[in-house]
């Protein structure tokens, strides 16, 4: 295994780390505790995390280590890590501090979930999954979503950071717009729509 790969493993690890981290914030925040040491360690795993995607992409470009089972993991450990973090800010937040909104990481999960089902469909009927081509609209919605997340974690329920809110949901509902027109064309160019 390459050590890209063995970082972008190593991002996969840190998710159930980090959402421990701020569960744990909450729990001990409603039984009366107002220390912040999971909060920051929840934050410190999130960036460190975020921060891995950065490096691992480096050292597969770099040092010649780009590989399939790479163009599987990193995908992967990024929608775990995204999600993850997004649906914990939109349904408990930060203990003491506020919550994204609720639209934000159903809009988040039901675009992937849509995503994921028309790639499997499609993929099955074709018999081709080739046809999956990261597109820019997903790479900006996804550059938003982090932001999100990290004012999610940093200035929670801070008014300030609603235009960034905004624009990540604007982004991630055209995004999945593209992906869902770029599967209708494939399904329509084919012969699986037509009666038998």
């Amino acid at each position: 295994m390459t050590l890209a790969n063995r970082i972008t493993v190593l991002r996969i690890l840190l998710v159930p780390l980090f959402a421990g981290a701020l569960l744990y914030h909450s729990e001990s925040h409603s039984d009366g505790y107002d220390g912040s040491g999971w909060y920051y360690a929840a934050v410190g795993l999130f960036i460190v995390a975020a921060f891995s995607d950065g490096i691992d992409g480096w050292v597969a470009r770099h040092f010649g280590q780009r590989s399939q089972l790479g163009q599987i993991l990193d995908p992967i450990a990024d929608k775990l890590l995204l999600v993850t973090a997004i649906v914990l800010l939109g349904t408990i937040g930060v203990a003491g501090k506020g919550r994204l909104p609720l639209w934000f990481p159903i809009l988040v999960v039901s675009r992937d979930l849509i995503i994921v089902a028309g790639t499997l469909l499609i993929g099955a009927l074709l018999h081709d999954y080739k046809f999956i081509r990261p597109h820019w609209t997903g790479k900006v919605a996804t550059f938003f979503q982090i932001a999100v997340v990290l004012l999610g974690l940093l200035l929670p329920g801070n008014v300030s950071t609603k235009p960034v809110l905004w624009m990540a949901g604007l982004v991630t509902l055209v995004s999945l717009g593209v992906y869902v027109s770029r599967g209708w064309k494939l399904l329509h160019t084919s012969s699986y729509g037509e009666p038998n």
